[in-house]
């Protein structure tokens, strides 16, 4: 498991107190609110203040005290300790948790989870063969078993059959 996850982006300053205006990879920003720490371009920063609105969190970094300051940060990617996030619901992971999984279908290996797109109706996970990849909406129908502790993925290969778009 990660001991780190990326969690968005530096777009630009808020403000004259050094405020960063963080893009977020979360569809629940308020879950980061009670965050204490933030890597920014690999320097660790303690969380003054934050708030969300949308994807988008503001944060005060401890340091960051003008807009210059916050410049500097500008396009950085975004980093939070995994034991500062709070354990996703039962039946549901963290895609980095997954990624990289291999993925069965009726027994047999047919490649690597490499990419979870994110629809509002289902997710979609993108799976690398040996040649090309191919792409299925993840389904309770389909998708069995999710073991990201041991890094498998297990479909049901009818469903599988019926929902998957094979790309070159």
């Amino acid at each position: 498991m990660k001991a780190e996850f990326t969690i968005g982006r530096v777009l630009r300053p808020r403000g004259i107190k050094g405020v960063v205006k963080i893009e977020t990879y979360s569809e629940n920003t308020s879950r980061l609110l009670h965050l204490r720490t933030l890597n920014v371009g690999g320097t660790h920063y303690r969380l003054e203040n934050a708030s969300s609105e949308g994807v988008f969190l503001y944060a005060k970094l401890e340091g960051v005290d003008t807009p210059e300051d916050a410049e500097k940060l500008r396009g950085k990617e975004v980093r939070v300790a995994r034991k500062e996030l709070p354990p996703p619901p039962d039946g549901r992971y963290y895609i980095a948790d997954i990624l990289g999984s291999d993925v069965i279908v009726d027994g047999e290996r047919i490649g690597e989870l490499v990419d979870v797109l994110q629809y509002g109706s289902a997710d979609v996970y993108v799976v690398r063969l040996a040649e090309g990849s191919v792409s299925f909406p993840a389904l309770k129908e389909t998708v069995k078993e999710i073991d990201a502790e041991n890094g498998v993925i297990r479909l049901d290969g009818r469903m599988f059959g019926r929902t998957a778009v094979y790309n070159s």
